[in-house]
């Protein structure tokens, strides 16, 4: 090689020469085009001192939802499951809205959901049709918290032609009851988590603005975290609402830092936590991918109060091809890919 070069060196200074000018111009070129996208637009604005806390959801509930949200946010948060029965009767859109809320508002809820919206009568309202939609009279009064705690929680339904649960009496008493032992389990990992969520926290730096504090952070899940898309992971079919709990539903909520498992939805909430304890209001925006080859195929967007506006990050990253390896969009930009809930209002 040394003898080459020796023999010609002008072609070894001609070749080298063009390594150089290559290597400037492509680093250009990508300067250029990271400068023409949002990312490369945005300013690395100082941060507020204080955390902030998301209420994107609960401040859009009329009173008459907000008071059912609070009573099961307040089940939840005691651990008391089984068969509730709601403050008020509600229709079809109240139920989802409230539910949404329940589900996106920031709380690690990863040990339980509800279910199974029934009738005064226990009748289960989505038996024959499952558009909840089309319930627009106030016919859901009772509903199931699931628990993970339960000791009942692997006791399945079992429902007759009408839609009535045959073994009410059982679910009804076998929910309500907890065993301790996973209470302390679900205790544990919500203190891992938060010990995880605080760990990130430290190692940002001080003076680190907007920008650079979000890119931290997609950065660690990056680094740090495996996305998950399905039930499908979980290996076998999924046989009770236990094993879910246990095996799939945990990588929905901020818990899932713990396994390091997430689906977008988990990874939206890790993001939006992240940032309104670093002062940025931050929630996730679920809806229907545009265009995706699976119907029905769902996404997760973290929108992010930034440099004076709402900014749209995707927190997982799994849609690159899509969005041109942009994760930071407009709101214009996000919505021309996912078709959010048309019951919430995202201007």
């Amino acid at each position: 090689m040394m003898n080459y070069i020796k023999k010609h060196k002008k072609a070894a200074l001609f070749i080298g020469g063009m390594v150089i000018f290559l290597v400037a111009f492509f680093g250009w070129q990508r300067n250029l085009t990271l400068s023409n996208t949002l990312s490369g637009k945005l300013k690395d604005s100082p941060r507020k001192g204080e955390a902030a806390e998301s209420t994107f959801y609960s401040d859009q509930l009329t009173k008459k939802e907000q008071e059912v949200y609070l009573f099961l946010k307040e089940n939840m948060e005691q651990k008391m499951g089984g068969v509730l029965t709601l403050p008020q009767p509600v229709n079809g859109k109240e139920y989802q809205r409230i539910l949404s809320t329940l589900e996106y508002e920031g709380d690690n809820y990863f040990y339980g959901f509800v279910e199974i919206p029934m009738t005064e009568d226990e009748i289960y309202v989505q038996h024959e049709d499952k558009n909840l939609n089309r319930i627009t009279e106030n016919e859901i009064s009772k509903v199931i918290l699931f628990l993970s705690c339960a000791e009942g929680i692997e006791t399945p339904g079992v429902f007759s032609e009408d839609g009535t649960v045959t073994n009410m009496e059982e679910i009804r008493e076998s929910l309500s009851v907890n065993v301790s032992e996973k209470e302390e389990k679900i205790q544990e990992k919500q203190k891992q988590t938060e010990e995880i969520l605080s760990e990130i926290l430290e190692g940002l730096p001080k003076d680190s603005g907007e920008k650079s504090t979000v890119d931290y952070f997609l950065k660690w899940l990056d680094g740090n975290m495996t996305y998950t898309d399905s039930l499908s992971e979980v290996g076998e079919p999924v046989p009770n609402m236990g094993k879910m709990l246990d095996a799939y539903y945990e990588r929905n909520h901020l818990a899932a830092v713990i396994e390091k498992k997430a689906t977008a939805l988990g990874y939206a909430k890790i993001l939006a936590e992240l940032c309104n304890r670093a002062g940025m209001e931050a929630h996730a925006v679920a809806g229907t991918w545009k265009g995706g080859w699976v119907q029905e195929d769902s996404y997760v967007f973290c929108a992010v109060s930034m440099n004076g506006q709402t900014i749209y990050v995707d927190a997982a990253g799994v849609k690159a091809g899509s969005l041109g390896g942009e994760r930071y969009l407009t709101e214009q930009e996000a919505f021309a890919h996912i078709k959010a809930a048309d019951y919430f209002s995202y201007e």
